[in-house]
């Protein structure tokens, strides 16, 4: 995965912090990374939204 789509992101995710659902608001934000018009994931796609799910949870528990 690209540095670049890491950092927009974390910066997603830092942005909307507070954010009820969280995690599917950001994959909803990045889903042309994650899925085909088809529905079916993107190569890499997986990765990102693995991505996402761990730097949520990453990010929320150094907040705490």
């Amino acid at each position: 995965m690209r540095t670049e789509l890491k950092k927009a992101i974390i910066d997603f995710i830092f942005a909307n912090i507070n954010y009820f659902g969280l995690t599917n608001h950001t994959v909803d934000n990045f889903r042309q990374y994650i899925y085909t018009p088809e529905g079916e994931h993107c190569f890499g796609g997986k990765e990102v939204h693995d991505f996402i799910s761990q730097a949520e949870k990453l990010i929320k528990s150094e907040l705490s």
